[in-house]
């Protein structure tokens, strides 16, 4: 664990001192899968690698300077009237505060003590200010000015901060025409990086990885110029100025998670704000962006890729927060794409597994494993919660079949290991049994009788079902899910426990009525011979009654023979010839 613990040190720290060449790098990585789509596009079309990647790259680097021209035209012509928006906007930033001064002036009204505190201070500036000028000296200001720049200086000064986004941009393009043109070689070298003793798992995550990611990026760049359109027709009939400026950073700010978003409309209202002397055009600035943000977060978005992007909400969150530490703005713009990536390949490659567990949107505990450690801390109120939100994808019968016996299951296992004491079985046991108890009142809609006096065509429909609940410590519980199970079949069951049958001979038992008798339990093959032999004692009292196991403690193929238990409740209903009730109730 500690090896681990300095192998992600020392990652990190890489990632923090290599951030002039990782971050063209990230940025290359993500333009390459933007673009790949459109280059597999003219490939498609019969157009040799070279002139389609050419083609792509140069109509990118198009838009790019289109984009990056409106951009400088737009702040240049609103940079001319900037002085006076200021001078407006706070006016009316005085405005609201004398307002909010003359509603609220009994809270900032200040004490006697206070104003004289203020008076005596500046008595005291006054007193040396006399002092000064009494003893006859003169203070002589002093200004130190740096000598005109020349020429070049001031073209070096107005060129400088453009020339590393500049470097940057070149980069990175030239990059992603490489990655572009060895995008097969790379993902080889790739997978032999990350194992080629698996060569199909391997390749299987990257190309299922690099599909799924480059059609995420390219829908969220497809939705985020959408949005930067809307924004930019819709601040253009409001009449705010240079909207075509505020259009192109509102679609790339939304690149950033949760709040670009918020932080694009910052500069458009402040501008309504200086327009309009009134706050309609704020409003409709605020309107417009609400707006448009709901549909497209609301409809287009589930709708290109779905309603998740892969990622847990708080593992965004996350994300944003440390790769804004690790690489700035820059990070902040990537940290979405750099994560999904990993989640991707930690969904196929195990040595990444940790990315997808930790940030992954998919549930880090098997349903099973999430029953079993609801009731191992006997949380009743969880487990039903977690019941409920499975009904509604799966019928009861199968939420008792796959989740709360595979939860049984595993409490036997580690009840085996000796890993469960007894007064942890004692919980388990009292939460499984209210369960069950509670949810022998839950219905399934697609299991209604919609015709309750048609007859039943099923054989053992309203027959009586003898079930014996084995002498395991979770055997009780089993018999109460068989039992609610045949009961929801149309069954009558009568339920006695393993002491009233345990005995040499049987006298006095009488099964008389019952269609089948069924020994409930979790049996292995151990529990299964410790039974074998009242098994077959019933078997010659009750030779005409079926005498059934249910159900074996591993979850493989269903058994077939009457002399070993039942994989599932569903295969030993299937063996009674019990169909569920809507297969035999008229419409």
């Amino acid at each position: 664990m500690l090896t681990r613990w300095i192998i992600g040190a020392i990652v990190i720290l890489g990632l923090y001192a290599g951030r002039p060449v990782l971050i063209p790098v990230a940025l290359a990585i993500l333009l390459s899968f933007i673009l790949a789509p459109a280059v597999a596009l003219l490939r498609r079309l019969r157009i040799a690698r070279t002139p389609a990647v050419l083609l792509v790259v140069a109509f990118a680097l198009g838009g790019i300077v289109m984009t990056g021209t409106v951009i400088f035209s737009q702040a240049a012509t609103l940079s001319s009237d900037a002085p006076a928006y200021a001078e407006r906007i706070t006016a009316k930033i005085g405005n609201v505060r004398a307002a909010i001064d003359r509603r609220f002036s009994f809270l900032t009204r200040e004490s006697s003590g206070g104003s004289g505190h203020y008076k005596a201070r500046d008595a005291r500036r006054s007193g040396r200010s006399a002092l000064a000028r009494d003893s006859g000296f003169e203070a002589i200001p002093v200004e130190v000015h740096e000598p005109p720049p020349t020429a070049i200086q001031a073209l070096v000064a107005m060129i400088s901060p453009a020339v590393a986004p500049l470097q940057t941009m070149v980069i990175v393009l030239v990059l992603a025409v490489f990655i572009l043109f060895q995008r097969f070689d790379l993902r080889d070298r790739l997978i032999r990086l990350l194992g080629s003793a698996d060569l199909h798992r391997t390749t299987i995550a990257l190309d299922d990885g690099a599909a799924r990611l480059s059609r995420y990026f390219l829908s969220q760049f497809a939705v985020n110029c959408a949005f930067g359109a809307v924004i930019w027709g819709g601040l253009f009939l409001i009449g705010v100025p240079s909207p075509g400026l505020w259009g192109i950073l509102a679609g790339l700010l939304r690149f950033v998670p949760y709040v670009g978003s918020l932080i694009a409309i910052i500069g458009p209202l402040a501008l309504a704000a200086a327009v309009d002397p009134g706050w309609a055009m704020v409003g409709m600035v605020a309107a417009l962006f609400a707006a448009v943000e709901l549909l497209v977060g609301y409809v287009l978005e589930p709708l290109l890729y779905g309603r998740s992007s892969g990622l847990s909400p708080v593992s965004v969150v996350i994300a944003a927060i440390f790769w804004t530490w690790i690489w700035g703005p820059i990070g902040l713009i990537l940290s979405m794409p750099l994560t999904l990536l990993l989640v991707a390949l930690g969904r196929h490659i195990p040595a990444f597994a940790f990315f997808d567990i930790a940030f992954g949107d998919r549930p880090a505990l098997t349903p099973q494993e999430a029953f079993y450690q609801r009731l191992i801390m006997g949380r009743v109120e969880q487990v039903l919660d977690q019941a409920e939100d499975l009904l509604t994808e799966m019928p009861i019968e199968t939420y008792y079949d796959e989740v709360m016996l595979g939860g049984l299951r595993l409490t036997a296992d580690d009840l085996d290991r000796g890993l469960i004491d007894h007064l942890t079985m004692t919980r388990i046991i009292s939460a499984a049994t209210d369960v069950v108890e509670t949810l022998t009142h839950h219905s399934d809609p697609e299991r209604s009788i919609e015709n309750p006096e048609t007859p039943d065509r099923s054989p053992m429909s309203g027959r009586r079902v003898l079930c014996v609940q084995g002498r395991g410590p979770l055997d009780g519980v089993v018999g109460d899910i068989l039992a609610d199970v045949l009961r929801r079949r149309g069954c009558h069951v009568d339920i006695r426990a393993w002491s009233s049958l345990h005995q040499s001979t049987l006298d006095g038992f009488d099964a008389e009525g019952s269609g089948a008798i069924c020994v409930a339990g979790l049996f292995d093959e151990r529990s299964w011979r410790r039974v074998s032999a009242l098994v077959r004692r019933l078997r010659l009292v009750e030779n005409t009654v079926p005498v059934l196991l249910a159900v074996s403690r591993s979850d493989g193929a269903g058994q077939t023979d009457e002399d070993r238990p039942f994989a599932s409740f569903a295969d030993l209903l299937k063996h009674l010839n019990i169909p569920p009730v809507d297969e035999h109730s008229a419409v």
